[in-house]
């Protein structure tokens, strides 16, 4: 912006420059130039060439801005000039090329009744003590009034006559029924007719005689004049607002000087502060000047494309910044936004960050390679389960299986297939009885395992101890005592995940924070206490089979029975020590793996262990399992 030093246009030009703020427009400069300071004109180049800005609106007195433009004409700047009126209106005609597609708002133009006649008509000698008159037509037609140019002096110049009238120059593109400053000074002087008119219709005085003692005080004159409101011939409608403001009427005009000194001016926009919305601008009718290659861009920093926010930069104007991309689950849809908008909880933010889309549904499918490779092993491992529970059955009567505690190994056995098809409960899409069920399942079926196991192990030590002469544990050799064992070490289980399903049961749940873009469904385990109370009392009946196996490890058991024990259980122990480190650190479908895969390895390692070893013997060394070759 550039305003006259004067105190009339500074104040517009700062009203002006907060109310472009206001709009979210920023002015990268306000000088002032001044006529009796000859490097403000320099200062005022300066800022146009060192700014970003292409627009500069220009607010000043004419005579000011007449030297500024010769100045001006030492520099080529490439900038769009905005006039306003009234330096537009006068400076129309004088044309410059750095104004080339530049755009002048001029007072709107309008009809004069009376005023085409009136001037078509003038001459000197219907004014003949005018001398504006007598210099206008002098300098136009070459001809002088008797009144005002002495015949002594001017002897060589004709009289004026009735044929010298303005018509004549009716063709060279002057429309006398419209003029702009002549149609403003016209609503003015009617708006102190009305006044007045007002005045007098109230019972006041106009008088306008220097002794006039009671007449028209400017004081009453500006309270009439407040209150106006009439129309003019042309239509526009003249009152003042509450500001003391005449609402206006402008039309914005665009200048154009060509390389052959033709020049255009296209009417191409409107604005009526007192309709809303007021501007009207036809934005294909104007043309910019070449240098722009089209509309001029005047702005600092590039426009922000969807999918970034604004960033601002300290110290600058709010109009320069940086655009920075959207974080992740957050989006920008529009351009220029200052903050981006987050996506909601079941959608993520795709990757040009400018649109949510709905997350990718994710958990341990049966689809998966994972869950296939997963699902493929329990199942085979099961069905070996189902084989050696077989092999048992047919030689139930063989010494081996005999001297291995036929009921017990029989429940292992079937514990150990259910063990296996139970991790199929952690494969697929989380349902509310899944998620019911498979830890109570597992938690159930794994303590009967290892119940199986420490009965078999006491029944052992019982065994060996019995035959010392004076033994009591003679009493409690037989089948009973394993089956209480077994009894009174998975009631505690069923306890617990009875309390668990009752105070806080598990349920589908999904999580939407751990993957990115995913939403993880999941069980939720309702109270991980419960869960880890569950999964510590199993350790604990592994910790107690440990040990008592290991006591037995030694015991002359022609099988080795105690020794496969005690390698099983300390296989078991190992792999669920490292789940729960695991378990701790995993989220997700692979929290669900982890848990499946210590299922799988603890319960293959028992029946490797424990079972392998002795269908190997029945099945490749027969001899050796007979009653005569024990004997």
């Amino acid at each position: 912006m550039i305003s006259s030093d004067d105190e009339t246009h500074q104040k517009a030009s700062e009203e002006m420059k907060d109310e472009i703020i206001k709009n979210g427009i920023c002015v990268a400069f306000l000088v002032q130039i001044s006529e009796i300071d000859g490097t403000s004109f320099y200062f005022a180049l300066q800022a146009i060439r060192q700014a970003n800005a292409s627009v500069v609106i220009v607010n000043s007195r004419v005579v000011v801005f007449l030297l500024f433009l010769i100045h001006l004409n030492d520099l080529s700047i490439k900038v769009v000039w905005l006039m306003l009126s009234p330096l537009a209106s006068a400076l129309e005609g004088l044309y410059n090329n750095e104004f080339n597609g530049s755009l002048a708002i001029l007072f709107h133009q309008g009809n004069i009744q009376g005023l085409r006649d009136f001037l078509y008509k003038a001459d000197p000698s219907r004014f003949p003590k005018d001398p504006f008159t007598a210099a206008v037509w002098f300098q136009v037609f070459g001809c002088r009034s008797e009144q005002a140019f002495p015949k002594t002096l001017f002897k060589s110049y004709r009289i004026c006559n009735a044929n010298d009238t303005l018509r004549q120059y009716e063709h060279y593109g002057y429309d006398v029924n419209y003029f702009r400053l002549t149609y403003s000074m016209y609503i003015a002087v009617y708006a102190v007719a009305h006044a007045l008119h007002m005045d007098k219709a109230s019972g006041g005085t106009i008088m306008y005689s220097d002794k006039t003692t009671n007449g028209l005080k400017p004081t009453q004159l500006n309270n009439h004049l407040k209150k106006i409101h009439f129309r003019t011939d042309s239509g526009d409608e003249i009152f003042f607002n509450e500001k003391g403001e005449v609402l206006g009427h402008f039309d914005i005009i665009n200048w154009n000087i060509f390389h052959n000194g033709t020049v255009t001016t296209r009417h191409v926009g409107t604005f009526i502060s007192s309709q809303s919305p007021g501007l009207a601008i036809d934005k294909e009718a104007i043309l910019w000047a070449s240098h722009f290659n089209g509309i001029p861009i005047s702005r600092c920093s590039a426009s922000c494309l969807p999918g970034h926010r604004k960033t601002f930069v300290e110290g600058k104007q709010v109009c320069c910044y940086e655009c920075v991309q959207c974080s992740e689950g957050e989006i920008s849809p529009l351009p220029d936004m200052e903050n981006c908008m987050k996506c909601p909880e079941d959608q993520w933010s795709n990757a040009s960050r400018d649109k949510c889309t709905m997350k990718a549904i994710d958990f341990l499918s049966y689809k998966d390679l994972l869950g296939v490779a997963l699902t493929t092993t329990a199942l085979v491992l099961s069905f070996c389960s189902a084989a050696v529970f077989c092999i048992f059955l047919k030689y139930k009567k063989s010494p081996i299986v005999k001297a291995n505690n036929q009921e017990l190994s029989y429940i292992l056995l079937l514990s150990l297939m259910l063990s296996f098809l139970c991790s199929l409960l952690f494969i697929g899409r989380p349902t509310k009885v899944i998620c019911l069920l498979r830890q109570a399942v597992f938690g159930i079926i794994f303590t009967i395992c290892i119940s199986s196991i420490l009965g078999k192990t006491i029944t052992v030590i019982i065994a060996f101890t019995a035959t010392r002469p004076g033994s009591l544990l003679r009493n409690y050799v037989g089948t009973r005592v394993p089956k209480y064992i077994l009894l009174l070490c998975t009631l505690p289980e069923v306890f617990i995940c009875a309390l668990w399903l009752i105070i806080s049961p598990p349920f589908p749940d999904y999580d939407t924070h751990s993957a990115t873009g995913k939403i993880i469904l999941q069980c939720n385990e309702g109270s991980p206490s419960a869960f880890y109370i569950m999964v510590g009392y199993i350790a604990l009946l592994a910790f107690v089979s440990f040990f008592v196996a290991y006591l037995a490890r030694k015991l002359p058991d022609i099988f080795n029975e105690a020794q496969y024990i005690t390698f099983s259980m300390l296989l078991f122990c190992s792999v669920w020590i490292s789940f729960i480190l695991a378990y701790v650190s995993t989220t997700g479908k692979y929290l669900a793996a982890v848990e499946i895969f210590a299922i799988l390895v603890s319960s293959a390692g028992l029946l490797g262990l424990i079972f392998v070893p002795k269908c190997y013997i029945i099945s490749f060394k027969t001899p050796v399992s007979t009653r005569a070759h024990l004997i």
